[in-house]
């Protein structure tokens, strides 16, 4: 089973239904398998990134920082606004929610999105470059 995949799946979905400008950064513009396609693999990215970021915290952080740079450049490149991240950091709270079959607690909302807001100022810092 591709649990990053279905993860990243159900987020990006719901991305899609809070924002969806963001539909046309995954090719959704040149129809809906095109779309698809690239959001079923970028799903899988989006969660092992977030896996990727979680195994690797320690004392080693500017690996972190850099890794999330060269991301930040991908998503210029493909034309990713920043204003979508705040809609994306919604959406992984929907999909964890999801996946836990309950709501999070205030405690763990604020800490998950305090871990999105870091992860996601270092992408958005290499966009708006």
């Amino acid at each position: 089973k591709d649990f990053d995949g279905e993860f990243g799946m159900v987020a990006l979905e719901q991305l899609f239904v809070l924002q969806p400008r963001a539909k046309k950064v995954f090719g959704y513009d040149k129809g809906e398998e095109h779309g698809k396609a690239h959001a079923n693999v970028h799903a899988s990215a989006f969660a092992g990134l977030f896996d990727s970021v979680f195994q690797m915290l320690g004392p080693d952080l500017e690996f972190i920082e850099e890794i999330l740079e060269q991301v930040g450049r991908k998503h210029k490149s493909m034309g990713v606004s920043p204003s979508f991240f705040p809609f994306m950091g919604q959406a992984v709270i929907f999909a964890m929610e999801h996946y836990l079959a309950r709501d999070l607690n205030d405690e763990e909302r604020e800490a998950w999105e305090e871990v999105f807001d870091a992860i996601s100022g270092d992408i958005v810092k290499q966009i708006l470059k």
